[in-house]
């Protein structure tokens, strides 16, 4: 969806491309997003703002943004049941006292991938309480170091990794 002055001037089924002219928004949405962008046609009067709202001053140790799948053991409503990529997740179990990271293949090799849902379900049979999806696609990569260096642990898109800006890191010392 293309915005300009504040009213929609196009919408379109699928992602554009090329330079977004100056004065003007695009809109992407996924999922229960897409699904309301689809309500607003050419000519709807629209504002678009956003804001970083903190919240509470809670300390915090670490922060993630993500799409929340699984609380208290139960899947969310309307997850996505159609549409199977590669996956990668995050699952709090145990208490509190495991964290499951996951990496699902998919577009290459035995694997077609997961729908969001299907992860979900994954994740809740591993014990999660708590889960959340952290993206999808060609950037879904898991890597260990271990004593052979380190190593990607699923088959990537196309053969190769993606630059992405954000990851989780563990880190462990001793032995």
């Amino acid at each position: 969806m293309t915005i300009r002055q504040g009213a929609v001037v196009a919408v379109s089924e699928a992602p554009g491309a090329g330079e977004i002219p100056s004065g003007t928004t695009v809109l992407l949405g996924r999922e229960a997003g897409a699904r309301r962008l689809r309500e607003l046609t050419v000519g709807t009067p629209v504002e678009v703002g956003y804001d970083l709202d903190a919240g509470a001053t809670v300390p915090c140790a670490f922060a993630l943004g993500a799409h929340p799948l699984v609380t208290d053991r139960q899947s969310l409503p309307g997850l996505d049941t159609v549409t199977a990529e590669p996956r990668a997740a995050v699952g709090i179990a145990e208490d509190g006292r495991v964290l499951h990271l996951l990496s699902t293949d998919g577009r290459g090799g035995s694997s077609s991938g997961l729908t969001v849902a299907e992860l979900a379900d994954v994740l809740r049979s591993l014990g999660c309480e708590q889960a959340a999806y952290l993206d999808g696609g060609g950037s879904a990569t898991l890597v260990t170091r271990g004593a052979g260096g380190v190593a990607v642990r699923n088959d990537l898109d196309q053969g190769q990794e993606r630059p992405v800006p954000n990851g989780i890191g563990i880190s462990a010392t001793g032995s």
